[in-house]
Parts: C-alpha cells; sequence; structure tokens
C-alpha cells in the first residue's frame, strides 16, 4: 500500500484570514503542515497539492488573485503535482483519482484547510472511493462562523469526529508513521 501527502487549499485566503482577526483553530497547525510536509519530502513520499479557485473575476480565489496563490511555505517542488479544483472535493473537479490510481496510491494523508469544508468533503469522498483516509487533526485548519456563533475549535472538534466516526484515521501529526 502506498502512502501520499495530500495538502488542501494552503493558499494566502488562509493567512489573510488569520490577519484579519478571524478565529482559528489548532493555533500550531501550519507550523505543523510544513513539518508534516518536511516528513514526506524526506521520505521520498509522495507530496500531492490542491488548491481552490473559481472561475468569477473579482473572486479572492479568482487563479489571477493574490488571495489564491499558494503560501510561499507550502509551494510545490519539481515532481510534485497540483490539482486545481472548482469544488469542495479534490476529487469532483479534478484528476486526483485517476494520478493516485496510476501511480498505485491507495492511502491519502490529509492535511491543510478548511477543515468543515474542503477537507471534509474530500476525506469523506476519498474514502467513498475506497481509499484509506488519514486526517492529521494537529494539521487540519478551522475557522470560526462568526454568523453561527459556531468557534473554530468548536467546528474542528466536530468535524473531525465526525470524519473519524466512519471516514478517516484521525491522528496527530507527531504520532505519524511512513515506515
Amino acid at each position: 500500500m502506498s502512502k501520499a501527502l495530500l495538502i488542501i487549499d494552503m493558499q494566502n485566503f488562509v493567512t489573510e484570514r488569520i490577519q484579519q482577526g478571524v478565529d482559528y483553530f489548532p493555533q500550531n497547525s501550519i507550523e505543523n503542515m510544513t513539518s508534516v510536509i518536511e516528513q514526506f519530502r524526506t521520505s521520498g513520499r509522495p507530496v500531492i497539492h490542491v488548491r481552490h479557485q473559481t472561475p468569477e473575476q473579482g473572486s479572492p480565489l479568482h487563479h489571477g488573485s493574490p488571495s489564491s496563490q499558494p503560501l510561499a511555505s507550502f509551494e510545490e517542488r519539481p515532481g510534485e503535482p497540483v490539482f486545481i479544483k472548482h469544488t469542495s472535493s479534490a476529487f469532483s473537479s479534478t484528476g486526483l483519482l485517476a494520478h493516485l490510481q496510476e501511480a498505485n496510491i491507495s492511502e491519502v494523508v490529509v492535511i491543510g484547510a478548511v477543515a468543515g469544508f474542503c477537507v471534509n468533503s474530500t476525506v469523506r469522498m476519498g474514502a467513498d472511493l475506497g481509499l484509506k483516509m488519514t486526517v492529521l487533526k494537529d494539521a487540519v485548519l478551522s475557522f470560526e462562523l462568526e454568523k453561527s456563533q459556531l468557534s473554530a475549535k468548536a467546528i474542528h472538534d466536530v468535524t473531525l469526529a465526525l470524519l473519524e466516526a466512519g471516514f478517516a484515521q484521525v491522528t496527530d501529526a507527531t504520532a505519524l508513521q511512513l515506515s
């Protein structure tokens, strides 16, 4: 069974929201993500990037917008594929599944943003497609939903509990085993 890292939507909009004062959880998630990426790269295991872009002109996630660009520490290296999605799930609007099948990858370790949205959709669909999905809970970021009065931590905890209940193994980045 081959294992790959899937980095979801680590684009400038993430740090822009944080800089605007939007509450997020866990506070060390971005540092944990960069550590996990380095582990995968050092081990020679595949690293796959997914980025969300919208076709609407003027959208913060339009491909020409600075907000849609990858964070500096999340840029791809040569040989690391990038899939551009227009939907919540990374499987719905990309060739990600075909790529995983061609590379004989059956286990996907997920990190990135945002837990209650694109991470959630991608993990659920990956599990439905028969992939073994693992979510690193301290390397997946949640934002608060101020209108709903839901904290980033509450959304994070509920989302990951639901994923663990039937779609993925949920563990800490420090518990990740690449052997």
